[in-house]
Protein backbone atom coordinates (compact mmCIF):
# COMPACT_ATOMS: atom_id res chain seq x y z
CA UNK A 1 0.00 0.00 0.00
CA UNK A 2 1.37 3.30 -0.78
CA UNK A 3 0.53 6.33 1.54
CA UNK A 4 0.87 8.53 -1.39
CA UNK A 5 -1.63 6.61 -3.77
CA UNK A 6 -4.53 8.81 -5.47
CA UNK A 7 -7.41 5.65 -3.64
CA UNK A 8 -6.08 6.16 0.20
CA UNK A 9 -7.47 8.39 1.96
CA UNK A 10 -5.50 9.77 4.93
CA UNK A 11 -8.04 10.90 7.29
CA UNK A 12 -10.05 7.25 7.21
CA UNK A 13 -6.66 5.51 7.44
CA UNK A 14 -5.73 7.53 10.28
CA UNK A 15 -9.17 7.11 12.08
CA UNK A 16 -9.35 3.33 11.54
CA UNK A 17 -5.78 2.98 12.80
CA UNK A 18 -6.15 5.38 16.13
CA UNK A 19 -5.78 2.46 18.51
CA UNK A 20 -2.83 1.62 16.74
CA UNK A 21 -1.15 4.82 16.72
CA UNK A 22 -0.95 5.21 20.66
CA UNK A 23 -1.87 9.40 20.31
CA UNK A 24 -4.07 11.28 22.84
CA UNK A 25 -6.58 12.81 21.41
CA UNK A 26 -5.82 16.40 20.30
CA UNK A 27 -2.54 14.74 18.68
CA UNK A 28 -5.23 12.82 16.17
CA UNK A 29 -7.05 15.95 15.61
CA UNK A 30 -3.81 18.07 14.76
CA UNK A 31 -2.74 15.26 12.83
CA UNK A 32 -6.72 15.29 10.66
CA UNK A 33 -6.05 18.97 10.60
CA UNK A 34 -2.81 18.80 8.87
CA UNK A 35 -4.02 16.62 6.26
CA UNK A 36 -6.88 18.68 5.61
CA UNK A 37 -5.09 21.82 5.09
CA UNK A 38 -2.54 19.36 2.74
CA UNK A 39 -5.16 18.12 0.78
CA UNK A 40 -6.82 21.98 -0.02
CA UNK A 41 -3.18 23.14 -0.41
CA UNK A 42 -3.93 25.61 2.32
CA UNK A 43 -1.01 27.09 4.54
CA UNK A 44 -0.81 25.80 8.29
CA UNK A 45 -0.85 28.17 10.74
CA UNK A 46 -0.58 27.60 14.90
CA UNK A 47 -2.91 30.14 15.47
CA UNK A 48 -5.37 28.81 13.24
CA UNK A 49 -5.36 25.15 14.55
CA UNK A 50 -5.50 26.68 17.85
CA UNK A 51 -8.75 28.17 17.16
CA UNK A 52 -10.26 25.23 15.56
CA UNK A 53 -9.04 23.47 18.67
CA UNK A 54 -10.18 25.94 21.35
CA UNK A 55 -6.25 25.54 22.49
CA UNK A 56 -3.21 28.35 22.70
CA UNK A 57 -0.84 27.89 20.37
CA UNK A 58 1.71 27.37 23.38
CA UNK A 59 -0.45 23.63 22.98
CA UNK A 60 -0.43 23.36 19.24
CA UNK A 61 3.43 23.35 19.48
CA UNK A 62 3.36 20.91 22.04
CA UNK A 63 1.53 18.81 20.17
CA UNK A 64 3.63 19.24 16.93
CA UNK A 65 6.71 18.35 19.33
CA UNK A 66 4.94 14.91 20.69
CA UNK A 67 4.14 14.19 17.21
CA UNK A 68 7.88 14.84 15.92
CA UNK A 69 9.10 12.99 18.61
CA UNK A 70 6.63 9.81 17.56
CA UNK A 71 8.05 10.25 14.11
CA UNK A 72 4.53 11.13 13.12
CA UNK A 73 5.36 14.99 11.70
CA UNK A 74 8.17 16.41 9.90
CA UNK A 75 8.22 20.10 9.67
CA UNK A 76 10.16 21.05 6.77
CA UNK A 77 11.13 24.53 4.97
CA UNK A 78 11.49 24.07 1.42
CA UNK A 79 11.01 26.45 -1.45
CA UNK A 80 10.22 29.34 0.59
CA UNK A 81 7.20 27.56 2.60
CA UNK A 82 6.98 25.49 5.84
CA UNK A 83 6.12 21.47 4.69
CA UNK A 84 3.93 19.67 7.21
CA UNK A 85 4.71 16.00 6.18
CA UNK A 86 2.49 13.15 8.13
CA UNK A 87 3.75 10.13 5.74
CA UNK A 88 5.32 9.05 9.13
CA UNK A 89 2.04 8.17 10.16
CA UNK A 90 1.88 5.41 8.13
CA UNK A 91 5.74 4.28 8.50
CA UNK A 92 5.39 3.91 11.79
CA UNK A 93 2.51 1.73 11.37
CA UNK A 94 4.65 -0.39 8.67
CA UNK A 95 7.63 -0.77 10.96
CA UNK A 96 5.26 -2.24 13.47
CA UNK A 97 4.27 -5.29 10.73
CA UNK A 98 6.30 -7.50 9.51
CA UNK A 99 7.29 -7.55 6.03
CA UNK A 100 5.39 -10.26 5.10
CA UNK A 101 2.27 -8.74 5.21
CA UNK A 102 2.82 -5.86 3.28
CA UNK A 103 3.69 -8.62 0.32
CA UNK A 104 0.12 -9.80 1.49
CA UNK A 105 -1.33 -6.71 0.79
CA UNK A 106 0.52 -6.59 -2.54
CA UNK A 107 -0.61 -10.32 -3.42
CA UNK A 108 -4.17 -9.74 -2.93
CA UNK A 109 -4.19 -6.17 -4.86
CA UNK A 110 -2.52 -7.98 -7.66
CA UNK A 111 -4.85 -10.68 -7.55
CA UNK A 112 -8.12 -8.87 -6.94
CA UNK A 113 -6.80 -6.34 -9.55
CA UNK A 114 -7.41 -3.50 -8.05
CA UNK A 115 -6.79 -1.08 -5.16
CA UNK A 116 -7.57 -2.72 -2.09
CA UNK A 117 -9.90 -0.56 1.00
CA UNK A 118 -8.32 -0.16 4.30
CA UNK A 119 -10.99 -2.76 5.73
CA UNK A 120 -10.02 -5.59 3.51
CA UNK A 121 -6.19 -4.45 4.15
CA UNK A 122 -6.97 -4.60 8.11
CA UNK A 123 -8.57 -7.80 7.92
CA UNK A 124 -5.89 -8.63 5.54
CA UNK A 125 -3.50 -7.83 8.12
CA UNK A 126 -5.58 -10.13 10.91
CA UNK A 127 -5.45 -13.31 8.54
CA UNK A 128 -1.43 -12.66 8.17
CA UNK A 129 -1.77 -12.86 12.30
CA UNK A 130 -3.71 -15.54 12.13
CA UNK A 131 -2.52 -17.85 9.99
CA UNK A 132 0.68 -18.05 8.15
CA UNK A 133 1.36 -15.84 5.29
CA UNK A 134 2.21 -18.42 3.04
CA UNK A 135 -1.45 -20.70 4.25
CA UNK A 136 -2.93 -16.99 3.37
CA UNK A 137 -1.34 -17.10 -0.15
CA UNK A 138 -2.39 -20.60 -0.90
CA UNK A 139 -5.76 -19.64 -0.04
CA UNK A 140 -5.42 -16.54 -2.86
CA UNK A 141 -4.71 -18.89 -5.55
CA UNK A 142 -6.92 -21.44 -4.31
CA UNK A 143 -9.95 -19.02 -4.51
CA UNK A 144 -8.66 -17.51 -7.96
CA UNK A 145 -8.77 -21.06 -9.39
CA UNK A 146 -12.06 -20.96 -8.69
CA UNK A 147 -12.78 -16.96 -9.75
CA UNK A 148 -14.07 -16.22 -6.26
CA UNK A 149 -11.78 -13.00 -5.18
CA UNK A 150 -13.27 -11.85 -1.97
CA UNK A 151 -12.59 -12.27 1.45
CA UNK A 152 -15.07 -14.16 3.10
CA UNK A 153 -14.36 -17.20 0.78
CA UNK A 154 -10.73 -16.81 1.65
CA UNK A 155 -11.61 -16.90 5.05
CA UNK A 156 -13.93 -19.90 4.69
CA UNK A 157 -10.86 -22.17 3.12
CA UNK A 158 -8.39 -21.31 6.24
CA UNK A 159 -10.94 -22.18 8.58
CA UNK A 160 -11.91 -25.59 6.51
CA UNK A 161 -8.15 -26.16 6.15
CA UNK A 162 -7.57 -25.92 10.09
CA UNK A 163 -10.36 -27.45 10.79
CA UNK A 164 -8.67 -30.42 9.00
CA UNK A 165 -5.58 -30.01 10.40
CA UNK A 166 -3.76 -29.30 7.82
CA UNK A 167 0.08 -27.46 7.44
CA UNK A 168 1.55 -24.64 4.98
CA UNK A 169 3.78 -27.87 3.59
CA UNK A 170 0.78 -29.82 2.70
CA UNK A 171 -1.42 -27.63 1.38
CA UNK A 172 1.79 -26.15 -0.24
CA UNK A 173 2.22 -29.64 -1.72
CA UNK A 174 -1.33 -30.06 -2.91
CA UNK A 175 -2.81 -31.67 -0.11
CA UNK A 176 -6.09 -30.64 0.69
Amino acid sequence: MDWNAPYLDHKIWILDHLEQLHCEPKEALVLLLIDLYNDLRQPIHHEEIAQKLGIDTDEVESLFLSLADKEYLRIAYQEGIIKFDIEGVYAQRLKQDPSQHRSLIEEFEAEFRRPLSSMEMERILQLGDEYEPRMVICALNEAAVYDKRNLNYIENILLSWRQKGLSVEEVESGKR
